[in-house]
């Protein structure tokens, strides 16, 4: 069978992306007036970003990272161009127009016809293969963004955790920094288990009850999110659970506990900033860096 001719599209007028040239460098702008799709590959035009804790350490020098890219992996979209069939998670086929999310990739250079490879940008091109969950019309873009990061690395360890236990029969202590923490107490909550939150972080502990979880008097300084599990009749010792890699699997299930009625009582909301437009993204990577607050949104389109 003939591999499928690529699919070339004009962008009128250009995509715009923030290219990350190194840590201690400013961002630059860039311009890219097309694409070339290759069978299986999508273009996402961006909705919402938001800044995320490994955007941060990037641009902190704390995370490796190839330079110049485009970084970004928290974002909701919608499809402007197909190169050929592509399917969704489900195995249907994607149509243009439909508001998407889809996986994270690996963080990629910047290279002719790859320019669009993050989500701080007004559109993003996504390799075949990459996992794209549909989510609907009803949420707001600011509860949907972060879900291929924070929302799919809890599903990913609630996954993990649920291989080992029945959420209703433990008590989870959650531990780690930032929003993991309160996203973890929503969905563990939802799923029957009594949650308490150990985070030293404060922005975490003030918002805990919020979300479902109680807080103890201990306060963890680990970063990474944790949970520690323990029978409520105490017959077993505690297991320490870490997020794993997502998988698409993650992607679908965080989706769904979005879309979920009853995850509307959370303030999901509340966690995201009001959005700056793309050429303030230094501006915005700043007001994230200060822990104002546990998401800052970026709106290419503003």
């Amino acid at each position: 069978m003939a591999t499928p001719a690529p699919t070339d599209v004009l962008l009128r007028p250009a995509a715009i992306a923030r290219a990350w040239m190194g840590p201690g460098r400013p961002q630059e702008t860039i311009a890219v007036p097309g694409v070339v799709l290759a069978a299986g590959e999508a273009l996402l035009r961006v909705d919402l970003a938001t800044i995320a804790e490994d955007d941060l350490a990037v641009t902190d020098g704390d995370e490796d990272c190839p330079a110049p890219t485009v970084l970004g992996r928290e974002f909701v979209g919608r499809v402007a161009a197909l190169g050929g069939r592509v399917v969704a998670a489900d195995g249907i086929a994607l149509e243009l127009g439909e508001r998407v999310v889809c996986a994270p990739r690996p963080r990629e250079r910047i290279a002719a016809h790859r320019e669009l490879v993050g989500g701080f940008a007004t559109h993003v091109h996504l390799p075949a293969g990459t996992p794209i969950v549909r989510v609907g019309e009803v949420l707001p873009a600011c509860i949907l963004a972060p879900v291929p990061g924070v929302v799919a690395r809890v599903a990913g360890l609630l996954r993990e955790v649920e291989q080992l236990v029945d959420l209703e029969d433990v008590l989870l202590t959650v531990s780690g920094a930032g929003a993991d923490p309160l996203v973890l107490a929503a969905m563990a909550t939802e799923r029957g288990a009594a949650v308490s939150i150990a985070s030293a972080d404060p922005r975490v502990r003030s918002r805990a009850h919020r979300f479902g979880a109680a807080v103890t008097a201990e306060r963890s300084t680990v970063r990474g999110l944790r949970a520690t599990m323990r029978h409520r009749d105490g017959s077993r010792a505690a297991l320490t659970v870490a997020a794993p890699d997502c998988a698409a699997v993650d992607l679908a299930t965080a989706v769904a506990f979005m879309r979920s009625p009853g995850t509307r009582r959370y303030p999901f909301a509340d966690l995201v900033s009001t959005p700056l437009p793309l050429d303030r993204l230094d501006e915005a990577i700043g007001l994230a860096r200060s822990g104002t607050f546990l998401r800052v949104a970026i709106a290419p389109g503003a």
